[in-house]
């Protein structure tokens, strides 16, 4: 492979600074703890292929990246003398800023979970390189189509959807039941988010509640046929008459229909407190944490349901999670050992698993009739609304700028809920300096 000169890596690692987005940060699970461990294999030589593996986020997310490597060093990994250490790196945020750091370094991972919309500035930067002739087309063809925009980089595939989600909504049946509501549904539209918002009122918590998050502002937007940036993502469009719209419908819901916002540093702490408190009754958030919101209401003593994200002029949300990807200085050998492990770690058996543990999406399409869904799903209902909802699933913006560009944003969102100022002034100042930075 053509090796770059440190100039142009540098060079990559600036142009790469400004793309650090995780999607639904700050729910998706602590960013504090220590690295994962693995079992090894019995007989281990000095020509067994060693391999690091990095991945994000902790609870039950840390458990099912931990018990893949396991079962790959157990089966696969010990077949064909292969032995992967994984390394737990914080949010994805954390581990993009690490990986840069160790590529220049020379000291990056072989394999590593890659947030979606951050593929292009990784892969234009030259620190991950393209899968394409590694994965069989008949294991492209199984993923979701939804799933699949943020794999591909100018046509070229540089990953495979691993942890991948949706922001799905979430109620407290319990609460719902106590204010008359009926807790097998959700709101379907903005009219009934306001209006079951309101009557929650009665019993003394909000109804709504929300912080500035740049994937639920996508959410929002796509279901009022809006979007945060241009389909080429050269130029904000969140400031058009859909994101008016939407930006009025929630600082209305703050004034008149019992929604909350969450500002500050501590905001996303703040509403699972409440959460897990039963002071707010709907939030939206990443499917990823179906698994931990099911415990955490089963310990609290009380019950969630989940819903699509609440349309108003059509179902349509962005996608999230991560993909896995293998850094661009791999051959040879332990190049062929890491797309064994990318294509374990993404088989239709592993899909199943990383969905039941965690709540993240099944990945593939063949596993539908898979008798350990089919039980899941009847068993527990909230499982399946997110694969329900992916049929109106679309990629996220991959601009360089796009993590900086989304902090302007949500910035200025922040001012709007929390001020009297005109919304559309104020939206129009934010995306002129948003432009200034796409371009």
């Amino acid at each position: 492979m053509k090796k770059r000169t440190t100039t142009c890596i540098l060079a990559a690692m600036m142009a790469l600074s400004a793309c650090l987005s995780g999607c639904s940060t700050g729910t998706s699970g602590s960013a504090s703890a220590s690295s994962g461990t693995q079992g090894t294999s019995s007989g281990e030589s000095s020509d067994i292929i060693q391999l690091t593996y990095w991945y994000s986020w902790q609870d039950k997310i840390a458990e099912n990246n931990v018990e893949r490597i396991q079962e790959f060093n157990e089966t696969v990994g010990k077949e064909n003398g292969i032995q992967v250490t994984a390394e737990y790196q914080g949010t994805y945020d954390d581990l993009h800023s690490k990986l840069k750091s160790a590529f220049v370094a020379n000291e990056e991972p072989d394999v590593c979970v890659m947030e979606i919309a951050s593929m292009k500035p990784f892969a234009d930067g030259g620190i991950i390189q393209p899968i394409q002739e590694m994965v069989a087309q008949e294991d492209v063809d199984d993923f979701y189509p939804g799933l699949m925009e943020n794999c591909y980089v100018d046509g070229v595939l540089y990953g495979v959807p691993y942890l991948r989600s949706t922001p799905v909504l979430y109620y407290n049946k319990t609460l719902f039941e106590k204010a008359g509501l009926v807790s097998e549904k959700g709101p379907s539209d903005w009219k009934e988010l306001a209006s079951m918002s309101k009557q929650l009122a009665d019993i003394g918590v909000s109804g709504y509640g929300f912080v500035s998050d740049i994937w639920i502002y996508e959410a929002f937007l796509r279901c009022n046929s809006g979007d945060t940036v241009n389909e080429d993502w050269t130029r904000a469009v969140f400031n058009s008459q859909q994101g008016v719209e939407m930006t009025q419908f929630l600082r209305d819901g703050l004034r008149e229909n019992n929604f909350k916002y969450y500002s500050g540093n501590n905001a996303s702490d703040a509403i699972k407190t409440d959460e897990v408190n039963q002071k707010v009754a709907m939030w939206v958030a990443s499917t990823a944490n179906l698994s931990n919101n099911l415990q955490l209401a089963s310990d609290n003593g009380y019950e969630i349901g989940t819903a699509f994200i609440p349309k108003n002029t059509q179902n349509k949300v962005p996608t999230g999670g991560c993909n896995l990807v293998m850094t661009s200085r791999l051959e040879g050998k332990k190049k062929e050992a890491a797309a064994m492990l990318i294509n374990f770690m993404s088989s239709k058996d592993s899909a199943v698993k990383n969905h039941i543990k965690t709540g993240y999406l099944p990945t593939r399409k063949s596993i539908s009739s898979d008798e350990r869904l089919v039980e899941l799903y009847e068993k527990t209902p909230q499982y399946k609304v997110a694969l329900d909802q992916l049929q109106y699933g679309s990629g996220r913006p991959m601009a360089q700028a796009y993590t900086e560009m989304t902090k302007t944003y949500q910035e200025g969102m922040d001012k709007i809920m929390t001020t009297d100022t005109d919304i559309q002034e104020a939206l129009d100042e934010c995306a002129a300096a948003c432009d200034s930075l796409l371009k």
